[in-house]
């Protein structure tokens, strides 16, 4: 694909103009709105941000909910070269705050909430010139014609991280890095144009439509994963006959949770994606229950860059789950084509330029990297995040994932948690996810979390829901039993037991352990 983006979107409106790109629900009815509504409503919005007199390059703060219009909006942007800047909001509002000052925009697009608390918290207040809604840019329709399209250098977006692991940073894409990820996605795993998708998130609804594929939407307010509605889900699935499902893995506990308990399956689903953390055993054994025809396949990658890695649940359920019991970490897969993978020597520095002398040979943990069409080249205004985060391998970007794992004799990729989430003891150092899979294979354990005290080794545990009544000196005893014949697992002496671990607000699924580390601390009095 050697073209700006969003020519996808006129070619697909060309070739299937009455073809549904959205079919969601407005109150109690469902509604379809079609790529050739789409790609025609996306040029109403351009004639109206023309009248802004825009020069392409310009950064646009998009704080409005999700809805048709939003979509067509992202596409009007894009054909006119502006680069849409995109927030979470649930990172909070000093985050957001932060997130659109560092980024700079010039125009700020909201719905009445969000304009308010543009005033409060003083939004963009040295750089935005103009403040419009959706509305108000529908009444300015003057007929202009676009003099300069983006090319496919040209920056399309910049998307905030969630700040799961630290500070939000702004990863700035251009329309190669987007091109290469759809390219990546469709050939990983065959997303044919006669798909039909239930998207998790709406960048994914957005890839939906780039991919030429039918996104189905329960729920047009896109709710956290832990807080969506299995009801609608399944509904939706069953009614439209959703072939794909893009999800984190709690959502996908959800929704296995509420359709096993209620003796019906989704035997539409011919394929299931999730990202975010790996998804515990316990929710894969359930999945395949509910899903009597679909592939369960888990993707590793980050805003940065995705997909980096794939593993199909078959693998895990009859083959590394068990060697991930045993101290070997969680098998993340093999790596997708167009992504280029190595480990490096574990370092807290900068590295500026790659030398073949830093890669590790299979069986060695170190950094995890990554090179290929969809790796971003920086940050947004973070100079010591890109020094850190960035290695020049000859012109091209090589992305330190912030990741430690290793490749195994077969050129499978373990993951053994975040560098930053190492932890250092007089035992030496634990690496988080070959520690934790020792004792997440005990059978009342949904899943733990190791963090440290004072050079000793603290496991964090959170009980499957109708273990939380069990008797947790039990569960202990049988834990420490696991662990007796691991040379690290068997230092650990303290476990804390906790209803639900912090997770981060966009999957809802990796573990905040800054909060548990700190928790730990407390109980122990220090």
């Amino acid at each position: 694909m050697a073209e700006p983006i969003h020519n996808l979107l006129e070619k697909h409106a060309t070739r299937h103009p009455d073809k549904a790109a959205l079919i969601f629900k407005r109150g109690a009815s469902w509604e379809t709105f079609t790529f050739g509504q789409l790609h025609e409503r996306s040029d109403q919005l351009v004639r109206g941000l023309a009248s802004l007199h825009p020069r392409a390059g310009q950064r646009v703060a998009l704080m409005s909910p999700p809805s048709t219009d939003f979509f067509a909006l992202c596409f009007a942007l894009l054909k006119l070269g502006l680069v849409p800047v995109m927030v979470d909001p649930a990172i909070g509002l000093r985050n957001v705050t932060d997130c659109i000052n560092e980024s700079q925009p010039e125009i700020f697009i909201g719905n009445t909430l969000t304009h308010v608390i543009r005033k409060i918290y003083s939004w963009g207040k040295d750089s935005i010139k103009h403040n419009i809604s959706i509305s108000s840019v529908e009444r300015l329709t003057f007929n202009v014609q676009l003099s300069m399209p983006p090319n496919i250098s040209s920056i399309a977006a910049i998307i905030y991280t969630s700040g799961s692991t630290g500070l939000p940073k702004g990863a700035i894409y251009t329309h190669e890095n987007f091109s290469a990820q759809l390219d990546m996605l469709a050939a990983t795993f065959n997303i044919g144009a006669d798909e039909i998708d239930l998207p998790a998130f709406p960048l994914f609804a957005l890839i939906d439509i780039l991919l030429g594929v039918t996104s189905v939407i329960p729920d047009m307010r896109f709710p956290p994963p832990a807080k969506v509605d299995p009801v609608k889900v399944t509904d939706a699935i069953n009614r439209f006959n959703v072939t794909n499902m893009f999800a984190s893995p709690i959502m996908l506990d959800h929704v296995t949770s509420y359709g096993l308990a209620n003796g019906f399956q989704l035997p539409s689903l011919k394929r299931v994606i999730t990202a975010g953390a790996p998804a515990p055993v316990t929710v894969l054994e359930q999945a395949v229950k509910l899903l009597p025809h679909a592939d369960l396949f888990g993707i590793y990658g980050a805003t940065e860059s995705l997909p980096i890695t794939v593993i199909n649940s078959r693998e895990i359920l009859e083959e590394t789950r068990h060697l991930s019991a045993n101290g070997a970490g969680v098998c993340i897969g093999k790596p997708v084509q167009g992504a280029s993978v190595r480990i490096i020597q574990i370092t807290d520095e900068p590295i500026s330029t790659w030398s073949d002398s830093l890669e590790l040979p299979a069986n060695q943990v170190g950094e995890i990297t990554v090179k290929g069409g969809a790796v971003t080249k920086a940050y947004i205004a973070r100079d010591e995040a890109n020094r850190l985060a960035k290695i020049d391998d000859r012109g091209e970007t090589v992305h330190r994932m912030g990741d430690l794992g290793y490749f195994d004799k077969q050129g499978r990729l373990w993951y053994c948690g975040r560098k930053s989430h190492r932890v250092e003891t007089r035992h030496g150092i634990f690496f988080t996810e070959q520690i934790e899979g020792i004792f997440n294979a005990h059978p009342n354990v949904y899943r733990t979390a190791l963090v440290g005290v004072e050079g000793e080794p603290v496991l964090w545990v959170e009980l499957e829901a109708n273990a939380r009544n069990a008797d947790q000196e039990s569960i202990k005893r049988e834990m420490l039993e696991l662990a007796k014949d691991h040379p690290q697992a068997s230092k650990i002496k303290t476990f804390l037991f906790t209803e639900k671990f912090p997770t981060d607000v966009r999957h809802n699924s990796k573990i905040i352990r800054e909060v548990l580390q700190r928790k730990a601390a407390k109980a122990q009095g220090i």
